[in-house]
């Protein structure tokens, strides 16, 4: 059973303004016990009550900072969060290549990737938690990728009926894939081969749509 606080909940999860401000160090230590915890016990064997005790925080201390131990766990996993890849300014190949490098190292050099296939079955159960995790952890990273498709139709380097949407479907998916289902290691040969099959599909060539490519006499037509 989910665990809650009895005060009220501020926006974004977190519990009651009430009292004292919050202590920015406490939060981290709070943050970091939890981030511990999960790599050791997951999401289910992890209680406010262990993380009270391994941060060395009252459970109150922590309630008050958090209304839900969904919200807590998924706010910590933010914290594994590092979106400090440069975009923008090498082009939608490079920009997109460095997004799934990105996310490639979050999945498999965090504490994120070690929790996230018992955070996946939990959300089915547990609609705060699924609703956190979309909101702090997903949508942000959609939104960087879709900028980045975006800024490459801009800049005329993809066709302008890219559909964005599928593009960072493609690319993200069987990152997540690999990590949820098969269990077995992104090859690094990945960020490159993904992005070529999008450019092959939507790229355009000096700032012009590409034409559709047709057999040449050493090229076998299948019907």
């Amino acid at each position: 059973m989910t665990e809650q606080a009895r005060g009220p909940r501020r926006p974004g999860g977190h519990g009651s303004d009430r009292g004292r401000p919050r202590d920015p160090e406490m939060d981290r230590m709070i943050l970091d016990a939890t981030i511990a915890l999960l790599a050791e016990v997951g999401y289910v064997g992890l209680t406010v009550a262990e993380v009270a005790r391994r941060a060395g925080v009252s459970k109150p201390a922590v309630y008050r900072r958090w209304a839900q131990k969904s919200q807590l766990v998924v706010e910590a996993m933010v914290t594994q969060m590092r979106p400090d890849v440069a975009t923008g300014d090498r082009g939608v190949a490079e920009d997109l290549r460095a997004l799934i490098g990105e996310l490639i190292d979050l999945l498999s050099r965090t504490p994120l990737g070690r929790v996230l296939p018992g955070l996946v079955a939990e959300m089915a159960a547990d609609p705060a938690l699924a609703a956190s995790y979309r909101e702090l952890i997903i949508g942000p990273n959609q939104r960087r990728w879709r900028a980045a498709v975006d800024r490459g139709i801009a800049r005329g380097e993809l066709s302008a009926d890219t559909d964005v949407d599928a593009v960072v479907n493609a690319l993200a998916g069987p990152v997540y894939f690999g990590v949820l289902i098969t269990g077995e290691p992104i090859s690094a040969d990945y960020p490159r081969t993904a992005v070529d099959l999008v450019l092959a599909r939507y790229g355009t060539q000096d700032g012009q749509d590409r034409p559709p490519s047709s057999p040449t006499h050493t090229e076998e037509v299948r019907e």
